[in-house]
Formats: C-alpha cells, sequence, structure tokens
C-alpha cells in the first residue's frame, strides 16, 4: 500500500512538474514569439491592419527621410503579428536576393557588409540611405524573432522615355502581383514614392504627358494607398546647389499624427503621418 501511494505521488509530482515546465515553455514562447514582438508603431496602425482585409498596403513616401523607413519598418513588425508579408521596396528586382539574404541572415558585420556591396550604390538617392540601412537592420531582428517577412524589388527596367509612364507603372504593379501569386497567403506592403501610390491619373505637366500611377494597375478592391504626411524639416535631395539635408514645408494639416483612413483626399484612401522629418544621408559603395 505505502510503495503503491509513493509511487502515484511520484508520479503526481512528476506530472505536475511536466504541466509547469509546458507552462514556463509557452510563457516564454510568447515573451519571444510574434505575440511577443516590440513594436513602435504609427497610432492606428493595429486598428488599419485588424479591421481591413486589402492584399496590397501602398506606403507613398517623400525619399531622403529618417522617419519615413523607420516608421514603415515599425508598420511591418505590426503586421507580421497577424501573418506572413511581402516587403516592397523601390528597387529593381535583381536586387531582391541582397534584401533576402540580409533579413534571413544572423545579422552580423559579414552580412551587413554583403548588404552594403550587394545593395547600396553610394548615390545621393534616398533609397540609398543610412535610414535603409536601419530599416533592414529592423526587419532581420523581426525575422530572427519568427515574422515571416519576404522581400522584393519591383523596379522595371523599362525605359519611360518622351512618351507616357503608364507603360512603367503598369509594370511595378505587374511585379507586385507576381509576388503575391507566388505568396498567396500573404499581405503585401510596399514603400514607393507617393506619385506611385496614387489612386488618380498623373496630370499633364508642360510637355510630359499625364500617367496612370502604380497603384491604379492593381486589382480593385485589394489596395489600400497611404499617402505620407509630416510637419516639415529635412530630406536628403538634390537641388539646383547641389544635394544634401534640404527644406521641407509642413505637409500635415488637417491630420494628427498616425496612420488613419480619411476621404479628405481621393488620390488616397489615408494618410500616414510621421511627425517632424529629419534628412538621411546616404551610405555604402559598391567595390
Amino acid at each position: 500500500m505505502m510503495r503503491s501511494l509513493l509511487r502515484n505521488s511520484f508520479l503526481g509530482a512528476a506530472c505536475l512538474s511536466a504541466v509547469s515546465f509546458m507552462a514556463s515553455a509557452q510563457d516564454a514562447s510568447t515573451e519571444t514569439g510574434l505575440t511577443g514582438l516590440k513594436c513602435n508603431a504609427l497610432t492606428g496602425t493595429e486598428q488599419v491592419l485588424t479591421e481591413n482585409n486589402e492584399t496590397y498596403l501602398i506606403f507613398g513616401e517623400i525619399h531622403g527621410t529618417r522617419e519615413a523607413p523607420r516608421a514603415f519598418g515599425e508598420i511591418i513588425c505590426e503586421a507580421a503579428k497577424q501573418g506572413p508579408i511581402v516587403v516592397g521596396i523601390e528597387r529593381p528586382a535583381n536586387l531582391t536576393r541582397a534584401m533576402q539574404t540580409f533579413v534571413d541572415s544572423d545579422g552580423s558585420d559579414d552580412a551587413r557588409f554583403n548588404l552594403l556591396r550587394g545593395f547600396f550604390d553610394g548615390t545621393d538617392w534616398g533609397l540609398s540611405s543610412q535610414a535603409f540601412l536601419d530599416l533592414f537592420v529592423r526587419m532581420q531582428e523581426l525575422k530572427a524573432h519568427g515574422a515571416d517577412i519576404r522581400m522584393i524589388g519591383f523596379t522595371s527596367t523599362r525605359i519611360v522615355g518622351e512618351g507616357s509612364q503608364t507603360p512603367y507603372e503598369k509594370a511595378l504593379a505587374g511585379e507586385l502581383q507576381r509576388a503575391s501569386a507566388r505568396n498567396p497567403d500573404a499581405r503585401i506592403l510596399v514603400l514607393v514614392g507617393n506619385l506611385h501610390a496614387r489612386l488618380e491619373s498623373y496630370p499633364e505637366l508642360g510637355d510630359r504627358p499625364g500617367f496612370d500611377p502604380m497603384a491604379m494597375h492593381l486589382p480593385e478592391g485589394e489596395v489600400l494607398s497611404f499617402n505620407i504626411a509630416h510637419t516639415g524639416g529635412t530630406a536628403h535631395m538634390c537641388g539646383a546647389e547641389g544635394c544634401g539635408p534640404l527644406p521641407v514645408d509642413d505637409k500635415s494639416r488637417p491630420y494628427e499624427d498616425g496612420l488613419m483612413l480619411t476621404d479628405r483626399d481621393s488620390r488616397y484612401n489615408g494618410i500616414w503621418n510621421i511627425g517632424p522629418i529629419t534628412a538621411s544621408p546616404p551610405v555604402g559603395k559598391r567595390y
């Protein structure tokens, strides 16, 4: 009898210990898994992502700021909690491998060096900036914590020339649609110049014909397009006197900070107001 009681007592203790261990493991998994991702997304991001199920979320920016890539990275963080995402960057498709290799890496100095060689071209264009390097570092961190992030460069080699830019814009949309077909379980989050994100035709400008932007060529009903808003500051741009930090006027009125849908501007479905902006310098050279 005593031996039986001792045996049952031992088994009970073992079961309690196993349950306790499993609970601890689950808690640890929660802390380090997707539900434990620490995001600093714009106000309203979680609500927009939860209440809307469109496939393509297009974020129109002005190139050359620190804040736009940073805010986009935190939106990616929030979206990754809900499922797989494809991240579209406004660079040629042949740079996709360099981007994905780094995001999948351990983030080491060697991995970062290879990214610098493979993606950044040392020009003054805003997509070759320190802010974009920081964005890739953020995505690598998110991937290391379990986020399902797949990269795509989607710009076309098609030359715009003197004719309409519409064929070029169609090609951009086509690359995104092919990425969606390859990843049917994923949302497509895209960071792009805000003209490409418009949902209305761009008018003629002098001798330059008007055109239908990229966002207009994506499947109807599957797109949410957001225009950037900010309270002014500087951006790294090129002007008549050269390239560097140039002043940019306040473009925030009448919006509050955050990500939101609004019908105040028919060219977009909403805005992402990132507050004050500062110029991000170019980084990296090809060797």
